[in-house]
Parts: structure tokens; sequence; C-alpha cells
């Protein structure tokens, strides 16, 4: 007689379900029959609360904000199709829990809401990582109370294999902007906790590799958040660059150190007669070789490519393309506007271009493929929970 897959111990399926680490596998699980979508709660994230206090200071922790996760898919067309432009999405709740298609690369920017059903099962869905956000939308910097105690938060990372895996322990990791340290959140407390750094320099960029929450600092120092709230140093500074960013790329851990590359004759006045330089975005990419404590230099990336976005960074493999860095110019030039601005960098040319001058990159996010509103149910609109 076959298994009752469905009569499953409720304690089992929620166990199964905790090793789920993206919100689409969590989705397609909790179809499967109603005993397990009845068995898992549908505001299920990390173990962490759904809203999160904005002050690391004790007297001050009635002011709270929503805490949301969105997954960042790669949509591949059929096997006998493979010449055809993938979709990259990302995918989410906004702060009324409300699932939105998002700009890959943007933390505000939505698309159109309504859009007809996709059937996974007949497409190839790579998970290429997830963004975590805090604070109501459109408002960049939810966290802002006072220098001292406001957060502030920019990217922000959550650990689910902190403390060795102990059930129930998850982490939340920013950086404190004010001060330029790092601030966690961990499972069952009531406040963040800032932790002092162990370098003269500000924090730029967080991330978690291979399960173990890290930190980089702007001249390239590395370190790991132990679960005493300790700093281990992973990696000496090794140079000092305008922007980091830390992107974990096919099992490795990379260094994506960015600056502006001047040009004298493009220098123009302003009113004050003060110089304006137009710089051009260049980007050098490292390896992390933990053994021998060394950034290797990556010349090469091969078929793969870095995005870097507003409160996220991750990599993906194109056949054919590849070997560049996409990135948001929010990123680095830290200049907001009602249209965000894409660019892109190769390495072989070592040369910054417009987004919209390669095709193959720019039709990657919306609208989606024509291929994909083919294998779609037109006869109904996608609404997800």
């Amino acid at each position: 007689m076959a298994a009752d897959w469905s009569q499953l111990p409720k304690d089992l399926i929620q166990l199964i379900y905790k090793k789920l680490n993206n919100q689409f596998y969590q989705l397609r699980f909790r179809s499967v029959c109603s005993p397990w979508r009845s068995s898992i709660s549908k505001n299920h994230l990390n173990n962490l609360p759904s809203k999160l206090p904005s002050s690391s200071n004790s007297n001050n922790t009635s002011r709270k904000f929503p805490l949301s996760k969105r997954s960042i898919f790669l949509i591949t067309p059929p096997p006998n199709q493979q010449t055809l432009n993938p979709w990259l999405i990302k995918i989410g709740p906004d702060s009324n829990n409300q699932t939105h298609l998002w700009h890959p690369l943007s933390r505000d920017t939505q698309f159109p809401l309504h859009y007809p059903i996709i059937d996974f099962n007949q497409l190839s869905v790579q998970d290429l990582g997830h963004e975590f956000v805090i604070g109501n939308f459109p408002s960049r910097r939810p966290f802002y109370i006072n220098r001292n105690n406001s957060l502030d938060p920019g990217k922000v990372v959550v650990c689910d294999t902190w403390h060795n895996g102990i059930n129930g322990c998850s982490l939340l990791l920013t950086i404190h902007h004010a001060t330029g340290d790092l601030a966690i959140f961990r499972t069952g407390d009531e406040r963040w906790t800032l932790i002092p750094s162990i370098s003269e320099f500000c924090y730029s960029d967080v991330c978690v590799f291979n399960g173990r929450p890290m930190a980089i600092d702007m001249f390239g120092q590395i370190v790991e958040v132990r679960p005493d709230l300790s700093l281990d140093l992973v990696m000496e500074s090794g140079f000092g660059e305008e922007k980091k960013f830390l992107v974990e790329s096919d099992g490795e851990l990379l260094l994506v150190s960015g600056h502006l590359s001047y040009d004298c004759d493009d220098t123009v006045l302003d009113d004050d007669g003060e110089g304006i330089y137009d710089g051009a975005v260049q980007f050098d990419v490292f390896r992390l070789d933990e053994k021998e404590k060394k950034w290797l230099h990556v010349k090469n990336l091969g078929n793969r490519v870095l995005f870097l976005g507003e409160d996220c960074a991750f990599s993906a493999s194109f056949i054919g393309n590849g070997n560049c860095v996409i990135f948001s110019d929010t990123v680095f030039r830290g200049v907001h506007s009602a249209e965000l601005g894409i660019s892109v960098f190769h390495l072989d040319g070592r040369r910054t271009s417009p987004f919209s001058d390669f095709p193959c990159y720019s039709n990657l996010f919306w609208p989606a493929p024509e291929w994909v509103e083919l294998l779609t149910d037109n006869s109904r609109v996608c609404v997800l929970d």
C-alpha cells in the first residue's frame, strides 16, 4: 500500500519546511495538500518577529517596523529553447504582506501587480538569493530617529544556521551607519545589539557565506560574527577603495571593489566655480582564499554575471554571455531618482556601458519574455500567499 504523505506528523512537516530557505520552495511545499498547508504558518520567516524595533536604545522599543523577505529567481526556457532569453525576477511581500514582483536591483520599484499564473512545473527555476527589507515602502531608510540611536539600515542579511543550528535561533545582521559598527537582532531579542568594530574603519557590506554571518570594512578586512557576539578575523585588510560588495558566486566568496575613474577632460564647473567630475565606475573582482588568507584577483568570470542591487548582491550564469558586473547607479553614486539607472561593467575591456546597449541583459527584467507568456495560464491572475 502506498504511503499517505498527507498524514505525516505535524512536527515532521514543520521540520522539513524549516529546511526550505526560500519563498518559492516554501510556497510549493504548502501547496502539496491541505494538511501540509494548515501545518505551516503563512508568516513563518526564519523564526524572527514580523516587526523589528528601530533602535538599540533599551529605553526606546515602542516604534517597530515590518520585516519582509524577497526571493530572487532566474527562470530559464525549456531545454529545447535555450537560445531564448531567461527571465530574472524578485518576488516577495510589501509592508502590508501583499506579494509583488519587484525590480531585481531595486528596493522600491514594483512591476505590474496582475500577471497570469506561471506553471513552474514547465520551467527551470534557479534560486539566486534573498533580500530582506525592514520598514514601510517606498521609504528607503525607515529608522531615522536620531543619529545616536537610529539604525538607518541598508542591506540586511539573515543567518538561519547560527548557534550551530540550534532550533529556533536566527540572526539578523546589518550595519549601524551612524557608527559604522555591526548591528544584530537575534531570536527572542527585544532590541538591537551593537558590536564594536575591531577595525578602525567602517563596515561597508554584510553577507552570509556557508552559513556564517560576515562583514567587510572599507579596506577589505573580513570578520565573522561568533555566537558569543565576538568578531573573528577571517581576512586582514588588503587595500582601499571607495566601495566594496560581497557576492557569493558558485560556492565562492567574491569581493567586488569599485572606484570612480575620472577623466580631467570631462571636468565641468558648477555655479561656484568648483569642478564636477563625471567619473566612470570601474570594478575589480577578488576571490577569498580563506586557507591562505588572501584575496586572489579574478580577471575572468567566465559565463557568470555579478549583480549589485540597492540592498542585495547575487550572481547568475548565462551561456554565451558573462564576465561582467551589472549594477544599479544608486549603490555606487548614492543618487536616487524616479528612474532606476543601471550600467554594465565589462571585465575584459574594463569599460562601463549603458544597460540599454545590451539587450541580452536589459531584456532580463521586464516585460516578461514572450515564451513565458506562452507557457502561462492567461485565464487566471497570479495571487501568491
